[in-house]
């Protein structure tokens, strides 16, 4: 087998160029990872989402979601702001300041429904705020409008 030498850059483009390509292959497989720490609430959001076709991947705690995303490639991640070892908020900037996960868009799902929390959730890269008890339908909206292919903006037409 013959081999190629690539600089690191060649290297590094061929590699990111490849995950792009698999990421637009499983465009339709949504799938979904669930951060969170009580059991009960992991359980009924696994069923919730399996019911509606979506593949759940699970992480307890906010350094299992950073190394999960990287190796998962999950198409959209509920987070948890109240998580053990890390934050929600502090998972979602590390994930965000990554190149492998900087653009799976974080929805923030929390007991905790203060203005000071979506504030922090926003500031920390969520893209959208959902507190318990979970209104279902508003769930699976938000999540079916991040998942949704953007229509293209009047700047890109051509």
């Amino acid at each position: 087998m013959a081999r190629v030498a690539m600089s690191k850059p060649e290297h590094q483009n061929a590699a990111e160029g490849s995950k792009t390509l698999e990421h637009q292959r499983n465009a339709d497989r949504n799938r979904i990872m669930v951060v969170e720490d009580d059991h009960r609430n992991m359980r009924l959001l696994h069923d919730l989402l399996n019911v509606h076709g979506y593949e759940i991947l699970q992480a307890s705690d906010g350094l299992e979601a950073i190394n999960l995303a990287r190796d998962g490639q999950p198409d959209l991640i509920l987070m948890d702001i109240r998580l053990p070892h890390l934050s929600g908020f502090d998972a979602t900037l590390l994930l965000k300041q990554d190149d492998q996960t900087k653009a799976i868009p974080v929805i923030a799902v929390t007991a905790f429904a203060t203005p000071w929390n979506e504030t922090m959730a926003r500031e920390s890269g969520c893209a959208a705020f959902i507190t318990k008890p979970l209104n279902v339908a508003n769930l699976l909206n938000t999540i079916r409008s991040l998942l949704s292919p953007s229509p293209p903006t009047i700047g890109s037409l051509q």
